[in-house]
């Protein structure tokens, strides 16, 4: 489990560093919604999404998953790089809700 943390703390590090490789994958992605200071996703398309990125997340389900992600530390990893995760739209459940980076400095 502690590889698949680090696979995310990597992954959301890369996106906070604005990695132009990521962030037009992400743009691509018709998950999700990407702007020039925010990107937009909710939990389970960001799985969906891991699932097909990556190998490592083969054999973790969507509620490890979920667990990973709230017990990594993403938000302090990124705030080095002027970005933060908040709640964008927050409808009461976990699963429903979208979740906002946000690069609070100019790229």
């Amino acid at each position: 489990m502690k590889k698949i943390q680090n696979e995310l703390v990597s992954f959301f590090e890369q996106v906070a560093q604005r990695d132009e490789r990521l962030l037009k994958l992400l743009k691509k992605e018709k998950l999700f919604s990407l702007e020039n200071k925010l990107w937009d996703f909710t939990l389970p398309d960001l799985y969906i999404f891991f699932q097909q990125q990556s190998d490592t997340l083969d054999n973790i389900d969507y509620k490890q998953f979920r667990k990973l992600i709230f017990n990594s530390p993403i938000n302090q990893v990124i705030k080095q790089y002027g970005a933060e995760i908040t709640i964008g739209n927050n409808r009461t459940k976990v699963d429903n809700s979208t979740y906002t980076l946000i690069w609070r400095d100019s790229p």
